[in-house]
């Protein structure tokens, strides 16, 4: 028995890889042949590239040149704002407290409980607690952080700028990185977020969660010390 990977974007989950027994292979979604690589039986992780509500708010940050003191690094490739332009339904002032109670809601979601995140919401849940300060619901997708700034993006540099975000390391790259991804999964790892920071970036934010930069998760000894972080 082996490692068995997800991959995750844009918010939807796609399983990409199951490890299946020493000395067989283990093929993709998109046809490449990997060798398998064995692992604890029981062994997930899950790696979330492009989370959408956090790459939409730093999108949205950067395109509206807004909370210019958060301590959050350059992002990389930068975006191109094209359109986007703060409505001027609210004060800056009070887009900059709605991104920012935005950004902490959006980190708040991954320490809650993970049985959670796998129950499906009522139809009335959904309607209530995808609205703006309802307590945070797991099962509910954050839809209202997204839309009280959908407004002033330009939605198609956006979606050209998420493109751009597509993964540069191979996608065997945890495989190579075992030596290091075993111990962190036997610390409590789970997921792995992806962020289109500049530089070397990694936070272990909570037992299970590891935040990244594209670049770390892209060179192997980065990515080996990212992964030896503990809270």
């Amino acid at each position: 028995m082996g490692i068995y990977l997800r991959f995750a974007q844009r918010g939807q989950t796609v399983e990409t890889w199951n490890v299946l027994q020493r000395q067989l292979e283990a093929t993709c979604d998109g046809g490449t042949r990997y060798p398998a690589t064995p692992g604890p039986p029981d062994m997930a992780i899950t790696v979330e590239e492009r989370p959408l509500t956090l790459t939409t708010l730093l999108y949205v940050r950067h395109a509206w040149s807004i909370v210019p003191g958060a301590d959050i690094p350059d992002l990389t490739p930068a975006p191109d704002p094209g359109a986007s332009q703060m409505p001027d339904t609210a004060t800056v002032e009070e887009w900059e407290t709605r991104w920012r109670e935005a950004w902490y809601m959006a980190w708040d979601l991954y320490h809650l409980a993970d049985p959670e995140r796998q129950k499906h919401a009522s139809r009335k849940t959904l309607r209530q607690d995808t609205k703006r300060d309802q307590p945070l619901n797991p099962a509910v997708p954050f839809r209202w952080t997204n839309e009280s700034f959908m407004a002033g993006m330009d939605h198609e540099a956006f979606n050209a700028w998420s493109v751009r975000l597509a993964p540069i390391p191979p996608p065997d790259i945890e495989r190579h990185s075992l030596a290091d991804l075993i111990p962190a999964w036997e610390s409590g790892l789970d997921t792995i977020l992806v962020l289109p920071y500049a530089g070397y970036f990694a936070k272990r934010f909570t037992s299970r969660h590891l935040a990244v930069s594209a670049e770390t998760r892209n060179d192997p000894d980065s990515y080996g010390r990212a992964l030896r972080s503990r809270l």
